[in-house]
C-alpha cells in the first residue's frame, strides 16, 4: 500500500535530517545520501548517462536551499524527485542543440551518452526493457516514479507539477508508449513476448538492478 502513517513518519525523519544538514551537520548529509542516493542516481542514469552522478550531487545540494522555501506539506520523495526532475530538464535544455522552443514531451534522448551505463541487467528481458525505456523524458519520469519508487499519484503530481487528476492518464499513456517502444525493437521475439506478458513486474524489477558502487561525493 502506498502512503500511510509509516510513510509520513519516514518523510518527517528525512526532512529533519535535511534541515540538520542545511544547518551545517555534514553527518546528516551523509545519512540522507545513504537513504536516497541510489534512487536519485537511478532516476538520472537512463537519460543523463555519464552526467548522472553530477546531477545527483546537484539535486541533494539543491534540496538544502529549497527546504527554506517549502511552505506546503508534501512527502519527501515528491520534494526530492521534483528537484531531480528540474535538474534533469535543465540539463537536457543545456545539452540540446534543438530550437529554443523544443517540446520536452517529444524529446527521447538527453545527450549522446544517455544510456543505462551503470545498470547491470541479469536477464535478456531486462536488457530489452532498458533499451525501450529511452522514452520521451516525461513519460520515462512517470514510469520511474510509479514503478521504481512506488510513489502515490499525489506524490507524482507534486513532483511533476501537474494536477492530481491527470496522473492516472499519464501513467497509462507512458505504459502504452513503453509497449510500443518494445514492439519496435527488432528481433528477440521470445523475450519480447515474455516481457509484454509480465510488463509491470519487469519494469519494477529494473529498480533492483545494480548501479555499481556510486560515491556520494561531498555530501
Amino acid at each position: 500500500m502506498r502512503g500511510g502513517p509509516e510513510r509520513d513518519d519516514f518523510d518527517l525523519r528525512d526532512f529533519q535530517i535535511l534541515k540538520a544538514w542545511s544547518a551545517g551537520d555534514s553527518q546528516a548529509g551523509d545519512a540522507l545520501a545513504r537513504r536516497h542516493y541510489a534512487s536519485v542516481l537511478r532516476f538520472f542514469d537512463l537519460k543523463a548517462g555519464s552526467h548522472a552522478e553530477d546531477l545527483t550531487q546537484k539535486t541533494f545540494l539543491a534540496c538544502t536551499t529549497a527546504i527554506a522555501n517549502l511552505r506546503e506539506r508534501t512527502s519527501f520523495r515528491a520534494f526530492l524527485f521534483g528537484i531531480a526532475r528540474n535538474q534533469l530538464l535543465h540539463h537536457i535544455r543545456s545539452q540540446s542543440r534543438a530550437a529554443a522552443t523544443f517540446d520536452f514531451d517529444d524529446l527521447r534522448t538527453g545527450d549522446a551518452a544517455a544510456t543505462p551505463s551503470r545498470v547491470v541487467a541479469m536477464y535478456e528481458e531486462q536488457r530489452l526493457l532498458l533499451r525501450a525505456l529511452l522514452l520521451a523524458v516525461e513519460a520515462q519520469m512517470v514510469l520511474q516514479m510509479f514503478y521504481w519508487e512506488s510513489m502515490s499519484n499525489r506524490e507524482i503530481a507534486e513532483a511533476l507539477g501537474v494536477p492530481l487528476s491527470t496522473v492516472t492518464t499519464r501513467v497509462s499513456r507512458a505504459r502504452q508508449a513503453l509497449e510500443r517502444a518494445i514492439a519496435d525493437i527488432p528481433g528477440l521475439d521470445r523475450h519480447r513476448t515474455l516481457l509484454l506478458e509480465g510488463l509491470d513486474s519487469w519494469v519494477a524489477s529494473i529498480a533492483e538492478l545494480s548501479l555499481g558502487e556510486p560515491v556520494a561525493r561531498g555530501l
